[in-house]
């Protein structure tokens, strides 16, 4: 008896010491490297060994996490992407991952964090079409929680994983997912005011434009995001913010990364967006989104959309000038002057070589200027289209960034006049006191014969 009780409990130490042994980090960490490596041998992998494997190395996470652990920690991330390169990721394994983020964010344990974000590459990686999605929004949702703890270079390095993903989207979809992403993060970004991450966005987004087949979806998907990203500048008011996309907008039009339909996607919401700032007398921002309007639309060469522009912009400012006199708000019709005087001075300086669309473009931005002329005369009936020219005059010259172009300005005002006394039948009300715009100065002889030509002086 005394033998087999001795045996049992010999059994018994020797079960209780390998259990305390196989407890040990080093040898949970031997053991699933060791089964990893089997695994890559192995062409199939049954499901319930990669479950098992997963579950003990999100286990080994959790514990060093909260043991704070960092070394243990990284280790077992490290074997999670190689899991995870193995394709053994689960249904809901963005979830665990994410899980698993939070808490080192949540521990103030930022690197180990990060380390935790690069494991979405491998998991993107071995994805099926249609599965990304779910990746990408916790991606998102990471970047976005760090945002809110101020760790913005945490959602940069989600932005990262992102935009190496983007070569797994292989379809609609998942094209969209991503889109939503960088859509959300950018916005967050905006607030608050993280410019580093706002242009590591923009250069995804071109570089990713600039790779893929461009599609009506995709087109659509970018002109949303550059909207979004608009309404969001104009409703903080950040002036530099706005320079920056404006900038970023232009740079991809110059390169052709934007069609038509983007295009005029933007330039209508540029158009709702300066309508509805110009009601805000303490805005500087109106100015420069119907500038900007204005450029894009006289790239695009296209009489319609064209039209478009010059509509939104002189709205704009005829909402503007109702609650404020027109030397307050000059800023918010200087758009119109300024593109008026460079298509002139482009038209002037062209000697015979035609072109149509500058033509036309600038007849449609002259009558323009002469509504908002005659809008801003039914707000005063005491001056005259003459009065309004030469304030327009004055205020443009005082204007900063308008050095050396006295000459250009003068003439554009003098063609404004001319045009207005063209188009009047009753003369006496609009060439009062309008002798300065009807003299030769400003408008040579020959400048004179080219607009008479085009119409906008009679013989």
């Amino acid at each position: 008896m005394s033998v087999w009780l001795f045996a049992l409990t010999l059994i018994g130490i020797i079960l209780a010491a390998w259990w305390c042994y196989t407890r040990r980090l080093d040898w949970q960490f031997a053991h699933i490297t060791a089964q990893l490596n089997k695994i890559t041998t192995k062409r199939q992998v049954k499901a319930a060994a990669g479950k098992r494997i997963l579950s003990r190395i999100y286990k080994i996470i959790n514990t060093s996490l909260y043991a704070g652990k960092a070394a243990d920690a990284y280790r077992a991330f490290d074997l999670l992407k190689l899991a995870l390169g193995q394709g053994l990721g689960r249904p809901g394994e963005p979830l665990r991952l994410t899980a698993a983020v939070y808490l080192a964010v949540k521990s103030n344990q930022l690197d180990i964090a990060g380390h935790g974000i690069d494991a979405f590459r491998p998991l993107l990686k071995n994805m099926k079409p249609g599965e990304v999605p779910a990746a990408v929004e916790q991606l998102a949702l990471i970047a976005v929680l760090s945002l809110k703890k101020r760790q913005n270079f945490l959602a940069a390095r989600a932005v990262e994983v992102i935009a190496a993903g983007m070569g797994a989207a292989a379809d609609e979809a998942d094209h969209a997912s991503v889109m939503r992403a960088l859509r959300l993060i950018g916005l967050f970004a905006l607030r608050r005011q993280d410019t580093g991450l706002v242009l590591e966005l923009q250069s995804k987004l071109e570089t990713w434009l600039m790779a893929v087949q461009s599609t009506v979806s995709s087109q659509e998907q970018v002109a949303g995001i550059l909207s979004a990203w608009l309404h969001r500048i104009v409703k903080t008011g950040d002036a530099s913010q706005l320079a920056i996309l404006t900038q970023y907008i232009d740079q991809l039009v110059k390169k052709g990364l934007l069609t038509e339909q983007a295009i005029t996607i933007i330039i209508a919401e540029c158009n709702y967006l300066a309508g509805m700032d110009s009601r805000n007398p303490y805005s500087r921002l109106t100015g420069a989104i119907s500038m900007t309007n204005l450029e894009l639309a006289v790239q695009m060469r296209t009489v319609s959309i064209w039209r478009q522009a010059v509509d939104g912009a002189g709205q704009a400012a005829r909402l503007a000038i109702a609650q404020r006199t027109l030397t307050e708000c000059f800023a918010v019709g200087y758009p119109l002057f300024e593109m008026g005087r460079r298509l002139l001075i482009a038209e002037l300086n062209a000697g015979p070589l035609q072109d149509s669309f500058r033509q036309q473009a600038l007849y449609v931005l002259v009558r323009e200027c002469l509504q908002l002329i005659e809008f801003v005369g039914r707000q005063n009936f005491a001056v005259t289209a003459a009065d309004i020219i030469e304030q327009i005059y004055l205020d443009w010259i005082k204007r900063q960034g308008n050095a050396g172009h006295n000459k250009s300005i003068k003439k554009f005002c003098q063609l404004l006049f001319l045009y207005c006394t063209r188009i009047k039948r009753r003369q006496k009300r609009a060439t009062a006191d309008g002798a300065d715009f009807n003299t030769g100065e400003g408008i040579t002889a020959a400048d004179r014969e080219q607009l008479k030509k085009l119409g906008f002086i009679s013989e």
